[in-house]
């Protein structure tokens, strides 16, 4: 039995550590730093299409049709789409809108992955047309309609002209996009992108497929305009970029990594236009761009148009090599030319080297090349 005295010295200790709080233990702040690429964008959503023009979204019903002839489906408003698949004569058809020239419609097409897919206005039998919604309203300031473009590879879209500024999301390949401005070298195009801030957003223009790229409006960085076209000329190129006196930016490209890779095809692929610089002594001298020829008839060549347009300084030389080993006595191709016909075997793989034209002085060129199968 414990006394009286040693109890209470033994419940005065027992209060004492219930009385005492534990001290924290240490915590550790950790900051992890990662390295990201610089064309990884960062963004916490997506688009799942290409970006339209807003519209009001729908009341009716699609619109029934009927295919007067076998119709292709293809992933956007133009024969350079990507071919979806085809629909036979006297087949029935969901119309769910226009494209802005009123020659192609959008129907339900559950084949493709975005349950939608583009066919030829003039093969299919409807009523009712002039209350679908219409895609791609978008016009510049001048009140002229913007041209419409399609990207031939994945792109971001960023916050400013270059691959330095914020990802603002990917657009991918075949997506068809509005193109509202461009830098004074044209080498980053403007588009109408709904999901940004501001509406709008920069891509690369190597990659995009579309005319008169010159006559768009010049903006700035942040897309006020500089320079803009005439109502009256807004179809037609009224003047030349300027050029961009900084080293062409080092884009890595080789004859094992070409650029552009483009296999053309009757029902696919039929022209393109690539435009890019390059710069002497200092910054990407060459750009190598890898073609496919198709031909309608084996022991027939394949016959490719040609345009080269450059600005700045100097002049740019073409080589084409295939297998290894480049090619003599093909033809010439240089700055200002247009429409040359280079004839080349179909269903081989070619490739273009663009370089600059002499070791001598300080020289930047701007060009773009629009290569076109016509058989």
């Amino acid at each position: 039995m414990m006394d009286g005295k040693r109890f209470s010295w033994l419940l005065l200790i027992i209060l004492s550590l219930a009385g005492c709080s534990r001290a924290p233990e240490p915590t550790v702040s950790v900051t992890e730093t990662s390295t990201i690429q610089q064309d990884t964008p960062v963004y916490t959503s997506l688009p799942s299409q290409s970006p339209l023009a807003p519209i009001a979204t729908p009341t009716m019903e699609p619109v029934s049709g009927l295919t007067l002839w076998q119709v292709n489906v293809r992933a956007g408003p133009g024969v350079s789409f990507s071919l979806l698949g085809q629909i036979n004569k006297d087949q029935p058809v969901s119309i769910t809108a226009l494209d802005a020239s009123g020659e192609w419609f959008e129907i339900i097409y559950p084949a493709s992955s975005q349950n939608h897919g583009w066919v030829t206005a003039q093969f299919i039998q409807a009523k009712d047309i002039d209350k679908l919604p219409v895609l791609g309203l978008v016009t510049l300031p001048n009140g002229t309609p913007a041209p419409q473009a399609h990207l031939t590879q994945k792109l971001n879209v960023r916050s400013g002209p270059g691959s330095s500024y914020d990802s603002l999301g990917i657009l991918p390949k075949d997506s068809l996009v509005w193109l509202i401005g461009r830098n004074p070298s044209a080498s980053w195009l403007l588009i109408n992108y709904p999901g940004a801030e501001g509406g709008k957003g920069w891509i690369v223009a190597n990659f995009v497929q579309t005319d008169n790229v010159l006559a768009l409006p010049l903006v700035d960085a942040s897309g006020e305009i500089i320079e803009e076209t005439s109502s009256t000329q807004a179809t037609s190129v009224y003047s030349t970029p300027t050029p961009n006196l900084a080293p062409a930016f080092q884009d890595g490209d080789s004859t094992d990594r070409p650029a552009l890779r483009v296999s053309f095809s009757p029902l696919g692929i039929q022209s393109f236009t690539y435009s890019n610089d390059v710069s002497s002594p200092s910054g990407d001298a060459q750009d190598w761009i890898e073609v496919q020829p198709y031909s309608s008839q084996p022991e027939v060549k394949a016959t490719l148009l040609a345009s080269l347009g450059c600005t700045g300084t100097g002049s740019i030389k073409i080589e084409i090599w295939q297998g290894g080993q480049k090619l003599k006595d093909w033809g010439i191709l240089s700055c200002g030319t247009t429409d040359s016909q280079i004839s080349l075997d179909g269903g081989i793989n070619y490739q273009f080297r663009l370089s600059i034209d002499g070791n001598t002085g300080v020289n930047y060129i701007w060009y773009r090349l629009t290569l076109i199968n016509t058989h």
